[in-house]
């Protein structure tokens, strides 16, 4: 059985000791169900003890670029793996390579809270302290804490819940991997774009749409999903 964490530079898919073939096909419908999580990111594969030839780790790769996702690094504990992979062209550290943000976009903060300083992983979640700026993507299969502000062109995709210490002004995606009780709250809840779970709801001109007019808010809120409608309402204590 494959596992899924997150990491700065993207996703980690930890695989076991089972066939191969087996788990690939796992991943493939982890993909299938998930698209929308993993389209445009980066992946890594710890395959620990597995003994792979090139033509498996291409397949692998073929994979996950038929779902716009990226493979850059090849972890393994086998020696011929791991000379294959490196023939392959992959990293076979997680030290260093792609800018994409589960951590980190193509520019960086200049206020001293750049890259690693701001982010903090753990088991089920990331916390950054730092604004997303516009084309920034946070991708985690757990939940995503930001103190700061989330600015328009900026994407927030989850497993779990997204909390935003700040003004949530771009696309937060909540439950991503299907996870329907997940909640997206923040100080300022102005998306151009939600989504819980498969649910969606848009914005015009900064107001979330819901069939009737509703004034901009400045008190915080939280969007969480009943009867298969994304809702509104006040983030209070309870």
């Amino acid at each position: 059985m494959i596992s899924i964490k997150g990491l700065r530079q993207g996703l980690l898919v930890v695989f076991d000791e089972s066939p191969w073939l087996s788990q690939l096909r796992e991943l493939e419908s982890k993909l299938n169900a998930n698209s929308h999580f993993f389209k445009g990111g980066q992946i890594a594969l710890d395959v620990k003890t597995l003994l792979l030839t090139a033509d498996e780790l291409q397949r692998a790769q073929t994979l996950l670029q038929q779902y716009d996702v990226t493979l850059w690094a090849v972890l393994s504990q086998n020696e011929s793996t791991n000379e294959t992979a490196h023939k392959l062209g992959f990293s076979d550290t997680l030290s260093g390579p792609p800018t994409q943000f589960a951590g980190e976009g193509e520019e960086h903060e200049q206020d001293g809270t750049a890259g690693g300083n701001a982010i903090t992983e753990g088991t089920d979640g990331l916390l950054v302290r730092r604004r997303v700026r516009s084309g920034q993507v946070l991708r985690h299969p757990g939940h995503i804490v930001v103190i700061g502000d989330v600015n328009p062109g900026a994407q927030l995709i989850a497993g779990g819940d997204i909390i935003v210490w700040g003004k949530l002004q771009g696309v937060a995606h909540a439950g991503a991997l299907g996870d329907s009780g997940a909640m997206i709250c923040a100080l300022e809840l102005t998306p151009s774009l939600i989504k819980i779970a498969d649910a969606a709801r848009g914005s015009v001109n900064g107001r979330l749409s819901d069939g009737h007019r509703r004034s901009r808010s400045r008190k915080p809120e939280m969007a969480r999903l009943e009867q298969e409608e994304i809702n509104i309402v006040a983030w209070q204590e309870k």
